[in-house]
């Protein structure tokens, strides 16, 4: 790839006189066309306040139009939002900050309709009486002139000698969702839940079926619910850290971990049979890299990382008992900023076809947004146009060279992140296009099957963004709470139609599947039931049981997901009951290799850029119809549509079905992809992207940050219940969310998680966290590493002497005692386990920080990957943060950099009981080189103090 398209194409933030960005500016440039270029400008506008009052994309300002428009209150909070993508949302809080009042699925025009108003979700929150604790006790929903329903109750436990013998005494130990009523039955007394009961609604299988918990007496809410329970028990050790399950079908899993915390072990046990190791041993870096494991099959898979990145390299899976034999070996090439350029697999050979010779690899190109606009690889011969369903499976796997042939395809995008164009060229045969239609006056869009005409884009979205047509003739339908509701692909003017529904709980997680398609002769129902650990099939035929199919899902065993097949009814034939099935996964996650209990290869696919699935063999049509979690490791239902958890994704058009509920964490555009960078980056949720190969630190990382950084934040929900305790961990989400609004490349500031009960002290008063105390509190220590920063090179550290400093961390019992901090916070009464969710997306958001900031600038963790070893172990880990000072140096001089870094971080000093070796020693370290490299600085270097 020419360095040309990237040659002057610096991201620029341009700020007002008060220090606030109201211009984001990026250079566009093809590959094709490395000598044309385009500044794109995102702009925003602020109040007399400060406060975001609008801000619009590159297209749309062209055309007079905002993205989004803000009204806030005194504190900067929306009242009103208005979204072209995701329609307007009003919000009002009572005087204690809880949310009392929503409206949402509102049309994002200026001017109301009728047709806006009738379907506008009216959301009403009520709170215990002043007196008490003030805890969410119910949620009333009501759509336009619709009777209201109350969609969510909660009943807390007393103080009976019962709930405190169980632990849950203070804790929401019933709530009345829009799934059924899950019951909180034992806790621990670190706040891990022990048991978990879940019952659903009666006839919850109608998607017509609303849940609506009217009363005050639960005795009548018993004539709603199906009789079924599904209780899941889980045990803990004294710290809450999971040491095994049993799931509603009475299957058990173990686990055990090594001194660090990290899982050494896991074993299955199907009801009624004998224990099965899923993970027999896996071996770790003193970085925390995941070097070795060996699964229960018998095969090994081994790890291979960048020096200087840590950037994994290679993933090789080896198949060790009889007939031993490199089953995958993928090897990975990035850019310098970590963009995927190539994927090879040496297991796999060249072949040789109609005079082509067709390697297993795949080739990727960007643009200087670093967009994916080319790729090369491979696919099925006579695959024809990737469809929005699986294509057929290639039976048996192929040995031939006739069966794969190449393809190149090309993508084009609009100023707004908008896929307009895909070109696919297989290297025989025709080539296709794939063409999309942008709405004129947002980012919607469809694909041009639907309509060529940009002005009758909005009309296939309800008001708050969801899509309502599939494919032509295709219809969907949505609940209040924006998830899909039902998919329709056959619509029949007699007889029952082919469909597809969905139910969710409180938190919009999918808990059940209903898939219905007839014939002529007979109906067949497939139900599927999603509970922790385990999902239940069951298969009818005219009302008749034809199948019922537990599938065991067996806790993250690194890169290969395991899924155990155990029928108790109607197993087919063709494949063998508690069948244990490995799939390893490639390195956004996306199932490559599928194989057996004994090791032996079951199916083999591979994907487009976007989730097509380019090849797809197996041993056994039967075995792979068996096959669910493909592209990223979700699952694609019948519809082709991928479930990622808080939204549906279609593959074939490279773009979310509805809007980003998480709101501009990815930008303006809330219906962009991975940020049309799917080879690089994935989404574990449908929330936010993230990097695929995230390495320790790297120099070039700096344009990335410098990108996503220019991008607006969302602002964090409170999802748990307003407790006292519970609102303080909102309090810390916002600050951490605000705090990863506000930094720059110039900026960034690493804290962690260290110290016991100053960190719950802190956490409930004051909604922050310590920062890294010692590091940022001693002025010499600031100069040291910012002269460090601009005359040293983490190459002269001594990488030995590191690793055994930290090691002597970790003797130390550091994540013990991060763990014992989080214990002590979970006692507060007031914490439910929602808020301890909470909890953890804000840890999650400073770990994130910390990472960004550790690619940004020099930092000791380069020198061995310690940084993100101590970050995943004691969240986020000791670390020492270099670019606290080489930030903020930029355009200083080392006085005003000490005095403006040291008040930056006073407010977040707290004093540590912990003496972390690894930043003495590399503290030390870093002195002695600056002593030996002073002579530049004294010497009189112009240029550095021009830096």
């Amino acid at each position: 790839m020419s360095a040309q398209v990237f040659h002057n194409t610096p991201s620029v933030t341009v700020s007002d006189n008060r220090g606030l960005p109201v211009r984001h500016i990026t250079f566009h440039r093809h590959p094709d066309t490395p000598l044309a270029g385009q500044a794109r400008i995102t702009r925003e506008s602020r109040d007399a306040r400060g406060f975001l009052r609008s801000s619009g994309d590159p297209r749309l300002h062209d055309k007079g139009l905002s993205n989004f428009i803000h009204t806030t209150d005194l504190q900067g909070n929306d009242l009103r939002r208005q979204s072209v993508d995701a329609g307007t949302t009003l919000a009002l809080t009572d005087t204690a900050g809880r949310p009392l009042f929503e409206v949402s699925n509102i049309g994002g025009d200026e001017a109301l309709t009728l047709d806006d108003r009738a379907q506008a979700v009216n959301r009403t929150f009520e709170y215990e009486p002043p007196a008490q604790a003030g805890r969410l006790i119910a949620i009333k929903e009501q759509i336009a002139a619709a009777p209201a329903r109350i969609t969510e109750r909660v009943l807390y436990a007393n103080n009976s000698e019962t709930h405190k013998n169980r632990n849950v005494a203070g804790l929401p130990a019933s709530r009345y969702d829009t799934a059924g009523l899950e019951t909180l039955d034992n806790a621990a007394l670190t706040g891990a839940v022990l048991s978990l009961s879940r019952r659903l609604l009666k006839d919850g299988e109608n998607a017509d079926t609303v849940a609506d918990w009217q009363g005050r007496d639960s005795t009548a809410w018993e004539t709603l619910l199906a009789p079924d329970t599904y209780t899941t028990l889980s045990e803990t050790d004294a710290t809450g850290v999971a040491l095994g399950s049993i799931d509603a079908a009475g299957h058990r899993q173990h686990l055990r971990y090594n001194v660090a915390g990290q899982l050494a072990q896991s074993w299955l046990t199907v009801k009624g049979g004998a224990a099965q190791a899923i993970v027999k041993s896996v071996s770790y870096s003193a970085a925390g890299q995941k070097m070795r494991e060996l699964h229960g099959n018998g095969v090994v898979t081994t790890y291979a990382y960048q020096p200087r990145t840590q950037r994994l390299v290679a993933i090789r899976s080896e198949r060790l008992a009889a007939r031993a034999k490199v089953l995958q070996e993928l090897r990975y090439l990035y850019d310098p900023v970590g963009n995927v350029l190539n994927i090879s697999d040496a297991a796999q050979h060249a072949r040789f076809w109609h005079n082509q010779k067709l390697l297993p690899e795949r080739l990727y190109r960007y643009d200087s947004l670093y967009q994916l606009v080319w790729a090369k690889g491979r696919e099925m011969a006579g695959r024809g146009m990737q469809g929005v369903t699986l294509p057929p499976a290639t039976v048996p796997i192929p040995t031939d060279s006739s069966a794969y042939t190449g393809y190149e395809r090309s993508y084009h995008y609009d100023n707004a992140g908008n896929l307009t164009r895909i070109r696919h060229s297989p290297a025989v045969g025709d080539g296709y296009t794939l063409d999309l239609t942008v709405s004129d006056s947002s980012n919607r869009a469809v694909i041009s099957a639907l309509t060529e005409d940009p002005a009758l884009v909005n009309g296939l979205f309800l008001p708050g963004g969801q899509q309502c047509v599939l494919q032509p003739g295709q219809t969907l339908r949505w609940t209040p709470r924006q998830t899909l509701l039902q998919v329709t692909p056959i619509r029949r003017e007699e007889g029952v139609d082919d469909a597809e529904s969905y139910r969710y709980t409180r938190d919009n997680q999918r808990i059940s599947k209903v898939s219905v398609h007839s014939n002529a002769s007979s109906q067949r129902t497939r139900r599927t039931l999603y509970l922790e650990g385990l999902e239940l099939h069951a298969t009818t035929s005219d009302d008749k049981p034809v199948e019922n199919l537990q599938v065991i899902t067996v806790g993250q065993p690194g890169r290969a997901q395991v899924r155990v097949l155990h029928w108790t009814w109607g197993k087919p034939e063709g494949v063998v009951n508690d069948q244990a099935r490995y799939s390893f996964d490639d390195l956004l996650g996306s199932s490559a290799l599928e194989l057996d209990e004994h090791g032996q290869v079951i199916s083999q696919e591979e994907y487009f850029p976007y989730g097509g699935t380019a090849v797809w063999a197996t041993r056994s049509e039967v075995e792979a119809s068996y096959k669910t979690l493909r592209y990223s490791g979700k699952e694609q239902d019948a519809s082709g549509l991928y479930y990622y958890g808080y939204r549906y994704y279609q593959h074939w058009a490279g773009r979310w079905l509805s809007a980003d509920p998480a709101g501009t964490v990815d930008g303006l555009n809330l219906y962009r992809m991975v940020r049309n960078n799917p080879v690089s980056g994935y989404d574990n949720d449908g929330f936010m992207w993230r990097a695929a190969a995230s390495g320790t630190a790297a120099v070039g990382m700096l344009a990335y940050e410098g990108y996503k950084q220019s991008q607006t934040r969302a602002e964090p929900v409170q999802s748990s219940t307003n407790t006292f305790g519970n609102q303080r961990i909102h309090e810390f989400n916002k600050a951490q969310t605000k705090r990863q609004n506000e930094r720059t490349v110039l900026g960034q500031v690493k804290e962690n998680l260290s110290g016991r009960g100053e960190v719950a002290k802190n956490l409930l008063a004051k909604g922050e966290l310590p920062a890294h105390e010692s590091l940022v509190r001693h002025k010499e220590d600031l100069s040291a590493l910012a002269e460090f920063s601009q005359t040293g090179s983490i190459d002269e550290l001594n990488k030995t002497k590191l690793t055994k400093a930290y090691a002597s961390d970790v003797a130390n019992n550091i994540p013990v005692s991060i763990t014992q901090a989080v214990k002590g916070f979970r006692t507060v009464a007031s914490v439910t386990p929602e808020g301890m969710n909470e909890l953890k997306e804000a840890a999650d958001k400073m770990m994130e920080t910390t990472k960004s900031t550790v690619r940004v600038g020099a930092s000791v963790g380069l020198a061995g990957n310690a940084v993100l070893m101590a970050a995943k172990v004691a969240i986020p880990g000791a670390a020492i943060p270099i670019t606290v000072a080489q930030a903020v140096w930029a355009g200083t001089s080392v006085g005003k950099t000490v005095n403006q870094v040291n008040a930056t971080v006073k407010e977040h000093i707290e004093d540590s009981p912990f003496s972390h070796e690894t930043r003495k020693e590399a503290l030390t370290q870093i002195k002695e080189i600056n002593a030996l490299n002073r002579p530049k600085l004294l010497g009189g270097n112009k240029d550095f103090f021009k830096k």
